[in-house]
């Protein structure tokens, strides 16, 4: 057998057992053979491309982004060059890592990223109550057939949006900023429907920070059915009635909140006049609160946190944690999903939208493995996770990956704990602080035409259109 056969073979029975150690602490490998075993993607013909090693690439691509697919290949390999001399940067080619992909499917990326994702669970840093935080955002895709068939494009006041868009809803941990759970869907959905499906994973002890985006009676009533709390931002249409012996010039009050919520066709009851209802009426007790910043318009929010002990300045300042979502969704597909010059500047780089899938799961879970590293280190040189840098991070697991690759077993732990140092002494050089900017855009718009169907590359012969002298 030739050097390049036997390297193919021991490519393949390493690849049965591939791991990315730097991103492999805690009960992530055991969960990535659980996810396999549980979708039936476990077993594979002898092939350098085995499940394990896909897995992980997938939830690599999403860690670099700026890297085409088969160099991300590369980097993850790039480590075992040190023991298999024969080993090529392309050790397979392109339509075999599609081929492989195709193979994989969407369900072990799901199962991977919910049983990881279960581990998730916030201290209760609030009063007592773990606070989480929902927000939706959308996602870019290429501008393919089936992308456009099944995710659609936005509406805009110019046309169509120029890629198809996926809506994300996620359930966050505001502490460590990990995703508890993520619902997809077109980017037309209804976000307070997608957060809906994610509401069983609440409690007793637990407080919810929406935007007002979520604002809905029936949602608030699903909240406090799970135990839970809630403390929302309120839209201007919203209006209120303080209960008697309240005051709203306080700023500070109780008011009722009621709608009409429709009943499905097993609910229905017979009415008074022999028709039957359809609808009932949802009422609940809130504690509503008014403020202003200087320079911003008046906010209110209503919560069903009634103790009277916890203060409404705790209340306002808590609310303003909502925006670690922000700031996760920021990272998530800003920085982990920042592309090159020359690189397709959509979040997702697959043409198909089973593949657009595979990556979105691959993308939240890479995230929560980044971050759950990031609280590693924190932990473990008492720092603030807040005050460690993301991208600073993903720079210090990109240097490790292929040392600790190509590593013996024993030195692993050290290179491990100098990991966790790395990112520790990753630290924000500008940390959050107190400030505030004019909502403004450097460059408004385009004078380019929009991009239409017909509006496609047209082959010429620049050599009979030349005229010299003319």
């Amino acid at each position: 057998m030739s050097l390049i056969g036997n390297t193919r073979q021991e490519l393949s029975q390493l690849a049965r057992h591939f791991t990315v150690e730097a991103l492999c602490a805690g009960t992530t490998d055991q969960s990535i053979n659980a996810a396999l075993v549980a979708s039936g993607r476990g077993k594979q013909r002898a092939s350098p491309l085995q499940p394990k090693l896909m897995m992980w690439l997938v939830l690599s691509m999403c860690v670099f982004r700026s890297d085409a697919i088969p160099a991300v290949l590369a980097r993850l390999l790039s480590g075992l060059r040190e023991f298999l001399v024969a080993l090529s940067l392309r050790p397979v080619d392109d339509d075999a890592i599609a081929h492989a992909r195709q193979r994989l499917g969407v369900d072990p990326l799901r199962r991977f990223f919910r049983l990881q994702a279960a581990e998730v669970r916030p201290a209760p840093t609030f009063h007592g109550l773990s606070v989480w935080s929902f927000d939706g955002s959308h996602m870019t895709m290429p501008n393919s057939p089936g992308n456009r068939k099944i995710f659609g494009r936005m509406k805009t006041g110019r046309g169509r949006a120029a890629f198809p868009q996926l809506k994300l809803v996620a359930l966050q941990d505001t502490q460590s900023r990990r995703f508890r759970d993520v619902v997809f869907r077109r980017w037309d959905a209804s976000e307070r429907k997608m957060a809906a499906h994610m509401l069983h994973h609440l409690g007793e002890g637990d407080l919810v920070l929406i935007d007002r985006g979520f604002y809905g009676v029936w949602f608030f009533e699903a909240i406090r059915h799970q135990g839970s709390h809630f403390l929302a931002r309120v839209p201007a249409y919203a209006k209120f009635k303080a209960i008697p012996g309240t005051s709203k010039k306080s700023g500070d009050y109780l008011a009722w909140i009621e709608a009409r919520v429709p009943l499905t066709a097993g609910q229905q009851v017979q009415g008074p006049q022999g028709r039957p209802s359809t609808s009932r009426v949802v009422r609940l007790l809130v504690r509503v609160i008014e403020y202003r910043i200087r320079g911003f318009e008046r906010v209110r929010l209503v919560t069903s946190l009634l103790d009277r002990s916890i203060s409404a300045l705790d209340l306002i300042l808590q609310y303003h944690r909502r925006w670690d979502i922000e700031l996760g969704l920021d990272e998530l597909k800003t920085h982990q999903c920042s592309t090159a010059v020359g690189t397709l500047k959509t979040i997702f780089r697959s043409q198909t939208a089973r593949n657009v899938i595979q990556e979105a799961y691959a993308l939240v879970a890479s995230y929560n493995l980044v971050r759950g590293t990031m609280a590693e280190a924190a932990e473990r040189h008492s720092l603030d996770p807040d005050k460690i840098s993301f991208i600073g991070s993903l720079r210090a697991i990109a240097h490790m990956l292929p040392r600790m690759k190509g590593a013996p077993t024993c030195r692993l732990p050290t290179l491990y704990e100098q990991l966790l140092l790395d990112i520790a002494e990753a630290e924000l050089d500008r940390p959050r602080r107190p400030r505030q900017y004019p909502r403004v855009v450097r460059v408004k718009m385009s004078n380019f035409k929009l991009k239409r169907p017909q509006h496609k590359q047209i082959v010429a012969d620049f050599k009979t259109q030349i005229r010299i002298g003319a």
